[in-house]
């Protein structure tokens, strides 16, 4: 493992493209606090990915557990090559901004991983002959197997397309018109595999262009498992209740989006109406349509939720930035 000290970036991935061959997959791991899942998630993607050409790209955002540390030598042991990025602020949807417009190599096929999710041994190649199989598609959708959820869920996503946060892909060259529209998913945005989806929906416009499911496809042999939560681990305990505000809040901004986005009280619509922030996102919601505050009896972590928006300070920028950890190469 060579590392690399931090530098300012300058479009780092666009750089990559003059000096190495296009690799026709990247993957991209975003992870929060995932130093014990790691070793697992690299292990089940170097099989995945056996006699593939792939470059790695590790985002770690908020991590505090050691993951800087260990990441590196964890990716060199299970024979990937790459790069470890960090991020201070814990924010998944910036670390997919900053990966889709800063970090990204070129690549045919770009996969979004958890690291928390150990990806089985066929399940890129099954998403990367769907997206070749469906040229109307800019993305492709794998299906949970595991957890109390995941029969329905797969059931559901089958019957009505959408992207699933844990593992999907986008055709390389959706990924270029996102980042050539300019198009950024708002800090602190907890569904942002939901916003994505309706990108490819509605191809990059919600005014002109209707909802096509056919711009997204599911495999439903591609999947992933998850380690099972230990109901009496105190880690498990807080990762469940913070799911939970979590939940609260993605159901404020999957009604905040709808309404930005499509021309209505809040303006023209359009992509480009979203705000930078989540926070002001819901907030410009609810401020015309105040019948959406959450109750605190019915909805208590939605209340929860805008009780934290209001109280909240947005991030520095300093803090939305990835720093390079490492490169690692053969």
């Amino acid at each position: 493992m060579d590392s690399v000290p931090q530098r300012p970036l300058a479009d780092f991935g666009r750089r990559q493209a003059s000096t190495q061959d296009s690799a026709p997959w990247s993957v991209a791991i975003f992870a929060r606090d995932e130093a014990d899942s790691l070793g697992r998630c690299f292990e089940a993607l170097s099989v995945a990915l056996a006699g593939a050409r792939a470059e790695v790209t590790l985002v770690l955002n908020g991590s505090s557990d050691g993951s800087e540390g260990v990441a590196p030598g964890l990716m060199r042991s299970a024979g990937l090559q790459g790069r470890v990025w960090s991020i201070r602020h814990a924010d998944k949807s910036n670390a997919i901004n900053q990966y889709l417009h800063r970090l990204r190599p070129p690549a045919e096929m770009h996969v979004f991983l958890d690291a928390y999710a150990a990806v089985k041994p066929d399940a890129l190649r099954r998403l990367a002959a769907r997206l070749a199989a469906e040229p109307l598609a800019r993305a492709v959708a794998a299906v949970p197997s595991s957890g109390r959820s995941a029969a329905a869920l797969r059931a559901e996503m089958l019957q009505f397309p959408g992207l699933h946060g844990s593992l999907f892909a986008l055709r390389g060259s959706f990924v270029e018109r996102i980042v050539a529209a300019g198009l950024r998913l708002p800090v602190g945005l907890y569904r942002g595999d939901g916003l994505i989806g309706s990108f490819a929906m509605h191809d990059l416009d919600p005014v002109s262009s209707p909802w096509r499911p056919p711009h997204i496809a599911v495999e439903g042999e591609a999947s992933w498992i998850l380690r099972p939560l230990r109901p009496w681990h105190p880690a498990d305990l807080r990762r469940h209740w913070r799911r939970l505000i979590q939940q609260g809040r993605g159901r404020l901004e999957s009604a905040a989006i709808r309404a930005t986005i499509y021309p209505g009280k809040l303006g023209r619509g359009g992509f480009d109406s979203i705000p930078g922030s989540a926070d002001q996102l819901i907030l410009n919601f609810l401020a015309v349509t105040p019948e959406a505050v959450p109750d605190p009896l019915r909805d208590p972590f939605g209340a929860i939720v805008l009780r934290r928006i209001r109280r909240a300070v947005p991030p520095a920028a300093e803090a939305l930035e990835p720093h390079l950890v490492a490169t690692v190469r053969p």
